[in-house]
């Protein structure tokens, strides 16, 4: 984590919670355009210890308060928060300093330390020589360090895109369907190249000029908990008023949280499950080609297609056993012992896809169905070579799809409206998970069907609303099984055993 000494801070256990309040947040919230004199009481109200009652009883353990910025007001600042710090810590709720960019983290981790603070949070890189120091950073994983803790500032709010460009009223991708935003895909990015034991990501909500819905805060906890982040919790400012004012609406939504966050707390089992593939997608992930491989994950992510990630540094290693497909993203051709192995996999039955300039082996095959590409029978197999640079990551995702075929899908599922799906099975392949997360949508939810090639045995529906899992009605079809499945609200784990 940085910053020497032993860790105080039982990270794998904490549940954070962005807690804005005193003279600097008002300072920022002046700043913003339509900051009114209502926010400005309710950042100091949060100061109060009694604002604390809002998270007893809560699975919300750990707090992350504004710190240091940098500026004369820093001082003060943290003379405010003592009397809440000393509240928090007789309640046993570790809190944690965020340090902006203009500050001197090796000050504010001294004064932290002296105020009974457990750790400091910053994306400075400077070395502080005592306490305990999260270290966040942009979405770049370009720092790839064995690390116990990896904190991540720039991802966005899950769920359909609520920002539009000036002028317009409505957005969506070329195909009609609203834009999604997720950081899942991100997650099990960093899970595989960097590995940290805790991941936290820090993201706030729109700003709607209204309480953002209740089921939006489940969508940002399910979205990034399924391969094992955490979200520091962030509330708008609507919802922060709303609960010292005790108002119904606001401890509803809240409570919504709480119960969202206990859930996949008391499921973390899932998180150490492997996510099942069919299509490798190798990229160095980094440098050049980052935005472009970035992109094609979070888009095959957004069309549930299900991926495996291969890191080029270690794909001479990797097995591409059960893949259909492989998808060599980067501008720079591999070495040649890699460039062997992706041609081999060809040959002996998989599909080969590349950037322009690869050498072109086998049987020309029709292709006018995919003018991007001219397709090749290699071997028992195929190799897709492009014609044209890959830029555009969309019909990148796309074409990758339609080139492996959806008559290879593993997994499907019906009637879910606008969603995406992940899915994962245990090590020794006896169990796994299907997490789907939905999409508001005008008209009432309908029973959905998950369709497995493998013909899992039986199924449990969990949802967050329901105290116990429902058994899920099972049907054999050929091939394959079918799970039927309950209306789902936003989200909802269906647990398949052998």
């Amino acid at each position: 984590m940085g910053g020497g000494g032993s860790s105080t801070l039982d990270l794998d256990s904490r549940v954070p919670m962005r807690w804005p309040c005193g003279p600097l947040d008002i300072e920022r919230g002046k700043r913003r355009e339509g900051f009114t004199p209502r926010e400005a009481d309710t950042l100091r109200r949060w100061c109060d210890p009694r604002a604390l009652e809002i998270v007893a009883g809560t699975p919300v353990n750990c707090l992350v308060v504004t710190w240091a910025e940098g500026s004369g007001e820093d001082e003060g600042h943290q003379q405010a928060l003592a009397p809440l710090i000393a509240a928090a810590r007789s309640r046993g709720l570790a809190v944690v300093g965020w340090v902006g960019a203009g500050a001197d983290p090796r000050r504010a981790a001294g004064a932290a330390q002296a105020s009974g603070l457990e750790a400091i949070a910053t994306e400075s890189r400077e070395p502080v020589p005592s306490g305990d120091v999260l270290r966040f950073r942009e979405r770049s994983l370009g720092d790839r360090s064995p690390s116990d803790f990896l904190g991540v500032a720039s991802t966005v709010w899950p769920g359909a895109s609520p920002s539009l460009p000036t002028g317009v009223d409505a957005a969506s991708g070329p195909t009609g369907p609203p834009w999604l935003d997720s950081n899942a895909w991100y997650v099990r990015l960093a899970r595989t190249l960097v590995d940290p034991k805790v991941l936290w990501l820090a993201f706030d909500p729109p700003d709607l000029g209204q309480p953002v819905a209740a089921a939006s805060y489940l969508q940002a906890i399910a979205d990034t908990e399924i391969y094992g982040a955490r979200w520091v919790v962030s509330l708008d400012p609507h919802l922060r008023l709303g609960l010292l004012d005790r108002r119904a609406s606001a401890l509803d939504t809240w409570a919504g949280i709480g119960r969202s966050l206990a859930f996949f707390a008391k499921h973390r089992a899932w998180t150490s499950y492997l996510p099942l593939g069919q299509l490798g997608v190798v990229s160095a992930y980094g440098g050049a080609d980052e935005f472009l491989s970035f992109e094609v994950l979070n888009l095959l992510a957004r069309q549930s297609c299900l991926h495996r990630i291969l890191e080029k540094s270690r794909a001479l290693e990797m097995p591409f056993d059960g893949l259909d497909a492989v998808l060599y993203v980067d501008g720079t051709r591999p070495a040649g012992d890699l460039a062997r192995k992706l041609y081999a996999f060809a040959e002996e039955g998989g599909t080969l896809i590349t950037p322009p300039g690869w050498e072109e082996r086998g049987v020309r095959e029709g292709d006018s169905w995919l003018s991007r590409f001219r397709v090749f029978r290699c071997g028992r197999g195929r190799l897709a070579v492009a014609r044209e640079e890959l830029a555009d990551p969309y019909l990148l995702a796309e074409d990758a799809q339609l080139l492996m075929s959806h008559r290879r899908d593993r997994v499907r599922l019906f009637n879910a409206g606008t969603a995406q799906f992940h899915h994962a099975t245990s090590g020794d392949g006896r169990s796994g998970v299907l997490h789907a997360l939905v999409f508001p949508m005008p008209f009432p939810r309908s029973p959905m069907t998950a369709w497995f090639l493998h013909p899992w045995a039986q199924a449990r529906v969990f949802m967050v609303e329901k105290g116990e899992p429902a058994t899920a009605e099972r049907e054999a079809v050929e091939p394959g099984v079918e799970f039927h499945l309950p209306p789902v609200p936003v989200y909802c784990a269906l647990e398949v055993s052998a």
